[in-house]
C-alpha cells in the first residue's frame, strides 16, 4: 500500500516538475505563448504576454477568449477564430496595449476530432509595421517630389525664359494649379504670351499626354464657331459632312481646350459655353443626346471683361465661371529684366533655323532693353527674326537695331523745316552706302560704283556704323 502511495506521489511530483518546466519555457520565450482549452478559456500564459496584451498573467488565466475579444483586449482573438473555423489560423492582431502581433493558433484534437487545446504563438511586429508605414510615407514623399520635378522639368523643357519676380510668381502658381480641374483665365495685352503660358500649363499637368486643342474665338465667323466648338450631326445644316463631326470639346477628350480671345465670343455662344462648363456635357448641332466632356478649359483675352459686361457684350455669369484662377501676365515693358533671356532664346532659335551665327552688340542690347514694346514678346521675337535675316555680318550693331525698332524719319528736303547740314549729309551718305552694300556686297565694288577710294568706303562705313560682309 505504501509503495502504491509513493508511486502516486512520484507521479504528482513528475507533473509538478513538468508544469514548472513548461512554465519556465513559456516565461523565457521571447514570443508570447498562450494555451487555451477547447472552450477558449486560457489555462497557461507566458509572462511575456503582459506588456503586449495590457493584461496581467493572472488576469488572463481563466478568462474566455470570446469575452476578451468583446472587451477589446484583442481586436480579433486567434483562439476564438480557431474554434470558429476548426483549423489552424494565422492573423494580424491589434491588442489593448496598442501593439500589433502576428499570431498563429494551433488546435489539438481528441480521438473524436473535438478541439481540446489551442496553443497560440504570437510575435510582436509593431516595429515592423511602423517601419512599413515609414517606408510607405517615404515612397509617398518620393512620388510627390517626382511629380513636382516632372512639373518643373516641363516648364524647363518649354524654355520659358524669365528673371522677373512677377513671372516667377506666375510659374509658381502654374505649378500649384496645373493638375487641378479648375478653369484658368489668362489676362494680358496682345503679344504677352498667353497662348504660350496655356501650353505650359497643359504640358506641366497630368493631362500632358492628352490633346491640347487651341481655337481663336475672334478669328472664326460666328456661324462656323458654334459647329467648331460643339460639333454637329449629319444633316444638321446644308453642307454638313455625312456622319457628322466632332467638336473641339470632344476632340480635346481628357486634355485641354484653349479658347483664345474669349472676349470676342458672340453672346449666344456664351450661353452655350456656360451650360457646357456647368453640366460637363456638350450637345452637337442637330443632336439630341448630350456628350460628356472631361477636358480642362483655359480661356484668354486681351480685353477688359468687366467693361464688356457693363456694355452688355459679355455675360457676367460666364465671367465668374471662367475667372476661377485668373492669371494676369504683365506686359514686357513692366518686366524688362526678362528681355535679355528672351533675346537670347529668340536669337538662338533663328540662328538655328537660318544657319546663321548672329550676335548682338552691347549697344544693340541696350536699345532692345530700353524699348517699350507695344507689341510685347511677339514684337520682340519679330524684331530678332528681322535682325537675323536682314543684317549683314555676324555682329548686329546698335544702329541696325535702331533702324528696325524706330526707323529714321525721311528727310524732306522740300519742307520749310531747317535740318542741320551735317545731319543731312550723314543721313544721305548712310543711305547711299547701305544701298550700295546691299547691291555690291564688297568695299571694292562699292568704291568702284561710287567712284571713291576703297579706303574712304571703309572709313565712312566704320564712322556710320554700317556692317558689311
Amino acid at each position: 500500500m505504501g509503495a502504491i502511495l509513493m508511486h502516486s506521489e512520484d507521479i504528482l511530483d513528475y507533473y509538478k516538475q513538468a508544469y514548472e518546466e513548461l512554465k519556465l519555457i513559456l516565461d523565457l520565450s521571447f514570443d508570447q505563448i498562450t494555451i487555451a482549452d477547447g472552450n477558449g478559456i486560457f489555462t497557461k500564459v507566458s509572462k511575456s504576454c503582459e506588456p503586449y496584451f495590457g493584461v496581467t498573467e493572472n488576469g488572463l488565466i481563466g478568462c474566455n477568449a470570446f469575452e476578451l475579444e468583446k472587451n477589446g483586449v484583442f481586436d480579433t482573438s486567434v483562439t476564438a477564430e480557431v474554434i470558429r473555423k476548426g483549423e489552424k489560423v494565422t492573423l494580424i492582431q491589434k491588442t489593448g496595449a496598442n501593439r500589433t502581433l502576428m499570431v498563429t493558433g494551433i488546435p489539438m484534437f481528441d480521438e473524436e476530432g473535438q478541439i481540446i487545446k489551442i496553443i497560440n504563438i504570437s510575435k510582436d511586429i509593431t516595429e515592423n509595421q511602423m517601419l512599413g508605414q515609414e517606408l510607405k510615407d517615404i515612397q509617398s514623399q518620393l512620388q510627390w517630389f517626382q511629380k513636382e520635378l516632372n512639373k518643373r522639368q516641363a516648364i524647363y523643357d518649354s524654355k520659358v525664359n524669365y528673371k522677373s519676380v512677377s513671372m516667377n510668381k506666375i510659374m509658381e502658381l502654374i505649378l500649384h494649379i496645373c493638375d487641378l480641374d479648375a478653369t484658368v483665365l489668362l489676362l494680358g495685352e496682345t503679344g504677352v504670351g498667353k497662348g504660350y503660358i496655356a501650353k505650359v500649363i497643359h504640358e506641366s499637368s497630368i493631362r500632358k499626354n492628352e490633346p491640347f486643342v487651341p481655337i481663336n474665338c475672334g478669328a472664326i465667323p460666328e456661324n462656323l464657331l458654334e459647329s467648331e466648338l460643339f460639333g454637329y450631326e449629319s444633316g444638321a445644316f446644308t453642307g454638313a459632312t455625312k456622319g457628322g463631326k466632332k467638336g473641339l470639346f470632344e476632340i480635346a477628350g481628357k486634355g485641354t481646350i484653349f479658347l483664345d480671345e474669349i472676349g470676342d465670343m458672340p453672346m449666344n455662344l456664351q450661353v452655350k459655353l456656360l451650360h457646357v462648363l456647368d453640366d460637363k456635357k456638350v450637345l452637337r448641332l442637330g443632336g439630341e443626346k448630350p456628350i460628356k466632356v472631361e477636358g480642362r478649359l483655359i480661356a484668354a483675352t486681351n480685353k477688359d471683361l468687366k467693361k464688356l459686361i457693363q456694355e452688355g457684350k459679355f455675360r457676367e455669369d460666364l465671367y465668374y465661371r471662367l475667372n476661377v484662377v485668373p492669371i494676369n501676365i504683365p506686359p514686357l515693358r513692366e518686366r524688362k529684366v526678362d528681355i535679355p533671356a528672351l533675346v537670347k532664346m529668340f536669337l538662338d532659335n533663328y540662328n538655328n533655323e537660318h544657319g546663321t551665327h548672329k550676335t548682338i552688340s552691347e549697344g544693340g542690347y541696350n536699345i532692345l532693353i530700353d524699348y517699350n514694346y507695344p507689341g510685347n514678346i511677339r514684337e520682340l521675337e519679330n524684331i530678332i527674326e528681322r535682325l537675323v535675316i536682314t543684317t549683314l555680318g555676324d555682329i548686329v550693331e546698335d544702329i541696325q537695331v535702331a533702324e528696325i525698332i524706330e526707323p529714321t524719319k525721311e528727310i524732306n528736303y522740300n519742307s520749310d523745316e531747317i535740318v542741320p547740314l551735317k545731319q543731312s549729309v550723314e543721313e544721305l551718305e548712310r543711305r547711299i552706302l547701305i544701298s550700295a552694300f546691299e547691291k555690291y556686297k564688297t568695299t571694292r565694288k562699292v568704291a568702284e560704283a561710287l567712284d571713291i577710294d576703297q579706303s574712304t568706303v571703309v572709313k565712312k562705313a566704320k564712322r556710320l556704323k554700317i556692317k558689311y560682309s
